[in-house]
């Protein structure tokens, strides 16, 4: 079987109309690519039935010529104005029925807010259908079921719903097992690797264009920009050609390269039985939920302090006045005094620090907007300090601060595996 055309599909009058933003479809085509498919084309609708419909039976035409797999997202809500299931059902002519577990998580929903089901409306209760014959994607965020509808030989229509949080979960956990098992992909072998505070279009510059004859001949190749870092991609039918490239990036870029950091962490303080407690000032405990994300983080995150003021520095980690006005909150002695005074309170293997001006407000000319210091202390009681000056916005500064920090312990960890 060939690879399948692969269209992505955006409905929603809020996103025709520029009142939304559609962060799906670069979402899927990411997941796709690093899945070994490339999409074709990205489509965008209004909420219209015979706009939606009229798509979909042209790719459903498409579909006797080659394999086809249309994901579209949107339309699967409780409003007048969600039309997907509506549009699917005239395009294959079946009719719908109502999921059972879909039904009885709405039912309870209903419930806890003191509802009955008979309250639930019509409109309501929709979500909870889906095409007769097709394959069900449940959803464990929210209430809209998703469907898999055959349109074709080795053809298929992908609808989720259009919220980011239940249409990624579904994607990962349901549809992307599923594409794997339908459709082959050419026997790509795939390297990723992420490089930290490095841009994009630098990192294209410096080694994709720099070496671009010498490696990247029969190499397809990605890049996604993250607050931090970015992630690499290379895929190849030659393995060999994925680690001359691999190696060539380690050579170059030897202190900022990194495999997936957030898994390597979690994995690796839960199996040496590590400890790790946080102190935290601009981040405003977003670090400590990073490292709380991940199922079976109570075995080694202890906790940490939300030390925003001066004076909780003082007095929950015993930053001495001193360093405070003599260096300020953001300096190289406030990070240090701040991780020690973590490691006395909570005795963790590891201990990070940061302090920042995240803004809009407070940068200065020798201390501007951005810039941060982290401090990490490891179970042999070394510390370390690092300096950044993050770009940005305040949601940006924050995002770049805690996730250098778990890069930080990322490479600390990495040491004591060597």
């Amino acid at each position: 079987m060939e690879p399948p055309y692969i269209v992505i599909i955006a409905s929603g009058s809020e996103i025709t109309a520029g009142r939304s933003l559609d962060t799906n479809s670069g979402w899927m085509a990411n997941q796709l690519f690093e899945l070994g498919w490339k999409v074709k084309k990205f489509i965008t609708l209004p909420d219209d039935p015979e706009l939606i419909l009229s798509e979909l039976q042209t790719l459903k035409e498409l579909a006797k010529l080659k394999p086809v797999l249309a994901l579209m997202t949107g339309g699967l809500g409780p409003t007048e104005d969600d039309y997907t299931l509506e549009t699917v059902l005239k395009l294959s002519g079946k009719k719908s029925y109502s999921v059972e577990k879909a039904k009885i998580r709405l039912q309870r929903i209903y419930e806890s807010r003191g509802k009955q089901y008979s309250d639930i409306l019509p409109t309501v209760m929709r979500q909870t259908h889906v095409p007769e014959d097709c394959k069900i994607l449940d959803n464990n965020v929210g209430i809209a079921v998703g469907f898999v509808e055959p349109i074709g030989v080795d053809s298929y229509l992908v609808c989720m719903p259009g919220v980011p949080s239940e249409m990624k979960e579904m994607f990962t956990r349901r549809l992307s097992p599923e594409l794997k098992r339908i459709y082959p992909r050419e026997n790509l072998v795939q390297k990723t690797k992420w490089l930290w505070n490095i841009g994009e279009s630098l990192y294209q510059k410096d080694f994709v264009e720099a070496h671009r004859e010498k490696l990247f001949s029969g190499v397809e190749w990605g890049v996604t920009a993250n607050r931090g870092y970015i992630k690499c991609i290379f895929q190849s039918t030659d393995s060999q050609k994925l680690e001359n490239i691999i190696v060539a990036l380690e050579s170059q870029y030897p202190k900022i390269i990194s495999d997936d950091v957030f898994t390597f962490v979690h994995e690796e303080l839960f199996a040496k039985k590590l400890t790790i407690a946080v102190g935290e000032s601009c981040t405003g405990g977003l670090l400590g939920k990073k490292l709380t994300d991940s199922p079976g983080s109570s075995s080694y995150f202890i906790g940490g302090f939300l030390t925003y003021s001066n004076e909780m520095k003082e007095s929950l980690l015993g930053v001495p006045s001193a360093i405070l006005n003599q260096f300020g909150a953001v300096s190289r002695e406030t990070a240090e005094a701040m991780v020690r005074g973590i490691s006395e309170k909570t005795k963790a293997d590891y201990s990070i620090s940061i302090t920042g001006i995240a803004g809009p407000d407070g940068g200065t000319e020798t201390k501007p907007l951005g810039t941060v210091w982290i401090g990490i202390k490891s179970p042999d009681g070394s510390i370390e300090t690092h300096s950044y000056i993050f770009p940005g916005n305040r949601e940006s500064i924050r995002e770049n601060a805690s996730n250098t920090a778990l890069f930080l312990l990322y490479q600390s960890l990495k040491q004591r595996k060597v």
